[in-house]
């Protein structure tokens, strides 16, 4: 399974860096900074505490362990708007429901401070977030370029930025898209070998190599996977597809760009609509395509994803049945997952780049702000280079 990788055509877009004012990234944790923008405020009152919590350098599972273990509650009563960086300094809001009004044990781990705690009538869930802000330190870079790095930001503000999914999604060894192709195809066989191939590197591996050694079925080793690595496993899958899908619009150039039978996204109503050609010929509407509230959306596979126009729906089919001839036929089944839909364009809001020097040397400064889910990736790709 071929996927072509949309960061490497970031070049054919106007006024992106190229080749880039090169540089190192994280060199030290606190040079990225993440912080959550909220979507609205707690009310005071409520079952659900929010805590407001920074954190430096931890995984997103660790910092919900901890969470957890200091309300002396389950993962399960624990809610977050999305997960953050592990190699960072991020401020971000977790809920924890608390019904009976109880009280927060000190979270014991220098790594997380708490900033403040109020009280909610509902939980955090994914996506209740406005976006999130972006403050990276580039080091091991000529200082004089911040202004190579600044026209690209303003080059990316005007175009918006391809909202393709980074190489994290797809897990450490990069194959969780090839595990949940086998998945969905019900290749438990090809799944263990491929699982196998780097060895017991980690707990999966691991219980799946035992599971194998006493004789068990391919697919009762695979069964045993907890559900939410599975389902990980699906998610990198439906991104490898969309990341195609974006590929081939920017190489046709109409990744930014709505055609009659696209189905639309309001990055402001966060609402989708299929587009009709007499919409295209609206002043209004032509001013929310330009502003880049309006952009258009890429496939999210699962049975229930809604489609979009005919020759829309032909594209996106076609870009999957490119990367295995199985696809999309074996995410559509009924035990698929549901699908959805993902803008192809995320707006990049109040820009800026500063240079600098610390007590670690010189350093471009860049911070930009983004929609949920978008990815800082593809922006330091346009503006670093390859």
């Amino acid at each position: 399974m071929h996927v072509p990788d949309p960061l490497e055509m970031l070049a054919g877009i106007p006024g992106s860096a190229s080749p880039g004012i090169g540089g190192v990234l994280r060199s030290r944790v606190d040079d990225f900074l993440v912080y959550e923008l909220p979507m609205y405020e707690p009310e005071g009152a409520g079952e659900h505490l929010y805590l407001r919590l920074r954190k430096t350098g931890i995984p997103h599972d660790v910092l919900l362990g901890l969470v957890a273990k200091a309300a002396g509650v389950s993962r399960k009563s624990i809610g977050h708007a999305g997960m953050k960086d592990a190699r960072a300094v991020t401020e971000q809001t977790i809920s924890v429901h608390l019904p009976g009004g109880g009280e927060l044990d000190p979270i014991g781990d220098e790594r997380v401070e708490l900033l403040w705690s109020e009280w909610h009538r509902n939980k955090l869930r994914r996506g209740h977030l406005a976006g999130n802000r972006f403050i990276i330190r580039i080091r091991e870079v000529d200082p004089l370029k911040v202004t190579v790095a600044w026209s690209t930001l303003q080059s990316l503000e005007r175009t918006g930025v391809p909202n393709a999914f980074g190489p994290q999604r797809f897990g450490r060894r990069g194959d969780n898209h090839r595990l949940g192709l086998f998945l969905a195809g019900g290749d438990c066989e090809a799944a263990v070998e491929l699982l196998m191939e780097a060895g017991a590197t980690g707990k999966v591996e691991a219980g799946v190599q035992k599971a194998i050694e006493e004789g068990r079925e391919e697919k009762v080793a695979i069964g045993q996977v907890p559900s939410h690595v599975r389902r990980l496993w699906n998610d990198a899958l439906q991104s490898a597809i969309f990341n195609a899908l974006l590929g081939r619009r920017l190489q046709v150039g109409t990744w930014n760009e709505l055609l009659p039978g696209d189905l639309a996204y309001s990055h402001r109503t966060r609402r989708t609509f299929i587009v009709q050609p007499e919409d295209l010929e609206d002043p209004t509407t032509m001013e929310r395509i330009s502003s880049r509230e309006l952009v258009p959306t890429g496939p999210m596979w699962g049975r229930s994803m809604r489609r979009p126009g005919e020759a829309a729906a032909l594209l996106e089919e076609e870009v999957a049945r490119s990367l295995d001839p199985s696809l999309p036929g074996s995410m559509e089944g009924d035990d698929a997952a549901p699908g959805t839909r993902r803008p192809l364009v995320a707006p990049l809001g109040n820009p800026h780049a500063e240079s600098g020097v610390d007590e670690h040397g010189s350093y471009i400064q860049v911070s930009f702000e983004l929609p949920p889910g978008a990815y800082a990736t593809t922006v330091l790709h346009a503006v670093m280079g390859s």
